[in-house]
């Protein structure tokens, strides 16, 4: 998705499109880790996902 977008727009405008797509999927409490862990120079500790749920069909 973001190569198409890249071949149809300058890469000013593709930077610009990835960087908005790439905050939206970031949880904000994971965001802000990645910032202090980076300022402590420390690895980052995320918590564990949640299990996937399944649905009875």
């Amino acid at each position: 998705m973001l190569i198409n977008y890249g071949r149809d727009h300058t890469t000013a405008d593709t930077l610009d499109y990835i960087g908005v797509w790439n905050a939206a999927m970031f949880p904000p409490p994971h965001m802000a880790e990645a910032f202090k862990a980076r300022a402590e120079k420390r690895d980052a500790e995320y918590p564990d996902l949640s299990e996937l749920r399944t649905t009875a069909m």
